[in-house]
C-alpha cells in the first residue's frame, strides 16, 4: 500500500504575481510525487494557470520540450480537447479560473522528476468555476521530453493574476 509523505509547501503572500515556484522538492529517494495546487486569481476574467518545470541549475525550462493532452469537462457546454506535441509549457493542467474568488485547484502526479536518465511524466486533474458559476473539470496527461533532473515546478500566467493565498504543496509517494 502507498502512503503520502509531506515534503514541502509554499504560499504566495506577495500580492499579485505572474509566476510562483516551488523548488528543491523532488528528492531522489522518491520516484512518484503528488503536487497539490490551489491557484487564487484576482479577477473574474479567465485566468490560465500553466506549468513549467525547473531543472537542477534552478532554471525554468521553457524550451519546446513539453507534450500534453487535456480534456476540459464543462457543465454548461460541450467538452473540449487540447493537445500539443511540442510546447514551451504544460497548458492548464489544473483548469482555468475565472470566478473570483473561487480558485482553480488540482492534483498533479509527477513520475521520475529526480532521474537524469528518464523523461518526466505527469497525470493531473483539476476543477474550477467559470464566470457564470458553472463547474468545469480537467483531465490532463503530459511528458517532458528531455531526460534531466527536475528539482521544482513553476505555475504562471501572462497577466500578473496569481494572488495571495495561492499554494503549492508536494508529497512523496512511498
Amino acid at each position: 500500500m502507498s502512503s503520502l509523505q509531506f515534503l514541502k509547501t509554499v504560499e504566495n503572500t506577495s500580492g499579485r504575481i505572474t509566476t510562483f515556484s516551488i523548488t528543491d522538492c523532488f528528492p531522489s529517494n522518491y520516484e512518484v510525487f503528488v503536487v497539490h495546487c490551489l491557484a487564487n486569481t484576482y479577477s473574474d476574467l479567465a485566468r490560465q494557470v500553466d506549468v513549467r518545470l525547473i531543472d537542477s541549475s534552478d532554471s525554468v525550462i521553457s524550451d519546446s520540450e513539453y507534450t500534453y493532452a487535456r480534456l476540459q469537462l464543462r457543465s454548461n457546454a460541450s467538452y473540449n480537447e487540447v493537445n500539443s506535441t511540442s510546447d514551451t509549457n504544460w497548458d492548464r493542467p489544473f483548469c482555468t479560473n475565472d470566478n473570483d474568488p473561487e480558485p482553480a485547484t488540482g492534483i498533479l502526479y509527477l513520475f521520475n522528476p529526480a532521474s537524469s536518465s528518464k523523461f518526466t511524466y505527469c497525470l493531473a486533474q483539476g476543477v474550477s468555476m467559470n464566470g457564470s458559476g458553472a463547474v468545469r473539470g480537467a483531465k490532463f496527461v503530459g511528458v517532458h521530453k528531455s531526460a534531466e533532473t527536475i528539482t521544482g515546478l513553476q505555475i504562471f500566467n501572462s497577466d500578473n493574476a496569481i494572488d495571495d493565498g495561492t499554494k503549492l504543496t508536494v508529497f512523496g509517494v512511498k
